[in-house]
């Protein structure tokens, strides 16, 4: 088949076709998917929707979480704590954070982790309404908050309007020493269950007389039938269900891919090239056919974020879909590789 005045193999096109096609799927997911939990995250007000509040009363010390925070990011991963601060003019709350949890989108620097959350340092990420009074000093840019500074490390927030952009978020230590260690928290967790163990080992933790004051009943677990019908199993199963789809045709057009080569395989077995140069020229061409397909499929994601709005695409979703796509072709590749090569050698 000629294309553009050049001969061009079946099999390679129909590679083509079947990468260009994976690779539209996958930017797709992985633009949905981040969406979804963006999206997920605003309506919960940067929780994970697994959050519980809490208060202390009652303690004498104001510097207690100094011994309680160890202990716990000692023994357990993937929370968060967050104690909001009361303020009219703006939305801001102090967290502590460890591990993968409810991380808003970021447009600039970090978000908080174990050190900068916990810092005698006093440090801030901001939303993005909040960018016009950072200034710099020092190499640094910092945001004055009733009359202290604090270290700017991160501006987060979305392109249209959302509640983000008017956030500020502050190290825990900075905001317990504002609002006092007698005051409402937060806990957040990335698992549901973890809920009860947190929560139980800081009300062990807090000595008397500080109360914790924290509701520590077992919840019902929803039956089965519910649990495999609430929508987010349902959309990662459609997710994980396309991408099988996908992938098995790939594996399809791949061994097509092969067949249509036998003949050139078998001209190098009598040319005497070993099986080290044979499997380097296959990954090179499989690898040709495979990149243009995820350039193609790029460019026709570019084309349908142009054409629906609602659509959106940033350079990670572009990372990640190129990841996938390479691990993927490069399974595909090496199984069926050998597949047909113990094929071959079968029939002989």
């Amino acid at each position: 088949m000629k294309l553009f005045g050049k001969k061009v193999p079946k099999g390679n096109l129909l590679l083509f076709f079947s990468f260009t096609v994976i690779s539209l799927c996958i930017l797709l997911i992985v633009s949905a998917a981040r969406a979804e939990r963006v999206a997920d995250l605003l309506g919960k007000s940067l929780y994970s929707g697994h959050h519980k509040g809490f208060s202390i009363i009652e303690s004498e010390e104001e510097d207690q979480w100094e011994e309680v925070l160890p202990e716990i990011e000692a023994e357990y991963e993937d929370f968060a704590l967050y104690v909001p601060v009361r303020d009219q003019n703006v939305m801001l709350r102090g967290i502590y954070v460890k591990g993968d949890i409810a991380e808003p989108p970021m447009l600039s620097g970090k978000y908080f982790d174990c050190s900068t959350s916990w810092t005698d340092q006093g440090r801030v990420v901001l939303g993005k309404d909040h960018e016009k009074d950072v200034y710099a000093r020092g190499g640094k840019n910092y945001y004055r908050f009733k009359d202290v500074d604090y270290e700017v490390i991160g501006i987060m927030g979305t392109e249209e309007d959302s509640r983000i952009n008017q956030m500020i978020l502050l190290d825990f230590k900075s905001a317990v020493r504002i609002s006092g260690i007698n005051t409402q928290y937060v806990l957040d967790t990335k698992k549901k269950t973890s809920i009860q163990e947190i929560g139980q080992k800081i009300y062990d933790l807090f000595e008397f007389p500080a109360n914790v004051q924290i509701g520590l009943e077992e919840q019902t677990a929803p039956s089965g039938v519910v649990s495999y019908l609430s929508s987010d199993v349902i959309m990662d199963t459609m997710y994980i269900m396309i991408l099988i789809s996908f992938l098995l045709s790939t594996i399809l057009i791949t061994f097509i891919w092969f067949r249509f080569r036998r003949q050139l395989f078998y001209a190098w077995s009598l040319l005497g090239y070993g099986k080290p140069p044979v499997c380097l020229e296959v990954s090179k061409r499989f690898y040709a056919a495979a990149g243009a397909g995820f350039v193609t499929g790029l460019v026709l994601m570019c084309m349908i974020i142009k054409i629906v709005p609602d659509v959106n695409m940033v350079f990670m979703d572009v990372c990640r879909a190129f990841g996938m796509t390479l691990g993927l072709g490069t399974v595909i590749l090496y199984f069926c590789y050998f597949a047909s090569s113990r094929y071959k050698e079968a029939k002989r």
